[in-house]
């Protein structure tokens, strides 16, 4: 794992594999529901609409523009829902890196399509410290990645279980010497 002076962790592949898979079941539940809310949504503003129009056998322009105006929620959440289906979120092969002077993460995809990407970032080394956060709950233990900048605390994880290096060596080689 480790070249030179610097640490690669990967990722673990089966493990990899399988967290793609989870991510892509979550991505196509959301882009399901998303869908379901839309055409339901969609319903909901149409009949009524449709409903007042046959009842006063005229077309007014403020109620069908009224009824456009109103159906773009229902619209807008269709085609989210129809991006989101197509979303194949991936991880990275390469979880951290650290080197005699950067901590370097790279970047990652999220399972919705509402939320950012996660940039890659490097981070100095002097300044940057990791701890093993034991399992609580549903969430599995982590390593978890801190650093103070300009008074804004940052923080990257990394599950643990998804790693092909002992978290400890990871934890060891950040607080380890680092002189170049």
């Amino acid at each position: 794992m480790t070249t030179g002076a610097a640490l690669v962790v990967r990722y673990d592949e089966a493990r990899r594999a399988s967290a793609e898979t989870t991510l892509h079941k979550l991505a196509r539940g959301q882009g399901i529901s998303m869908l379901a809310l839309g055409v339901l949504l969609g319903l909901l503003i149409v009949v009524p609409f449709g409903a007042a129009l046959i009842e006063t056998n005229d077309t007014d322009v403020v109620l069908i523009l009224a009824a456009i105006a109103l159906l773009l929620v229902p619209i807008t959440l269709g085609v989210l829902g129809v991006r989101q289906l197509r979303r194949q979120p991936r991880l990275p092969e390469i979880a951290v890196t650290i080197t005699s002077t950067a901590v370097t993460f790279p970047a990652m995809d999220r399972p919705s399509g509402l939320a950012p990407r996660i940039r890659a970032e490097e981070w100095a080394r002097d300044g940057t410290s990791a701890s093993i956060i034991p399992a609580s709950g549903l969430q599995g233990s982590r390593i978890e990645f801190t650093r103070q900048d300009a008074g804004k605390r940052r923080r990257r994880s990394i599950a643990t279980g998804t790693v092909d290096v002992d978290p400890r060596v990871i934890v060891d080689a950040l607080r380890g010497s680092h002189t170049p």
